[in-house]
């Protein structure tokens, strides 16, 4: 596929060529290549449905991170956060304090 450039854009390339040291007939090639990667590089992946084996890694992976944050954050099953929130938040007859 032929592609038609306007005068400007192809003076913008060779000028980009020059300064990144191309020379030759293939330089305005060669910058257009690293400037069409580095836009792929930075373009987002277009979305899919993951696979049962994506599924099962993503669902292995937060649960290592709650096992993680659990020891790193025991919970005191005798004195859960509601209760904590509920002695804070209330008075002894229940009212808001």
């Amino acid at each position: 596929m032929d592609t038609i450039l306007k005068p400007e854009t192809a003076a913008r390339i060779d000028a980009l060529a020059d300064r990144l040291g191309y020379s030759g007939s293939d330089a305005a090639e060669r910058v257009l290549k690293i400037a069409l990667d580095d836009l792929d590089a930075k373009a987002p992946r277009p979305h899919r449905k993951l696979t049962p084996e994506e599924i099962a890694d993503e669902m292995e992976y937060w649960a290592e991170i709650g096992r993680r944050n659990r020891a790193l954050h025991p919970f005191d099953d005798a004195n859960p956060p509601s209760k904590v929130w509920q002695d804070e938040l209330y008075d002894e007859n229940r009212l808001p304090k």
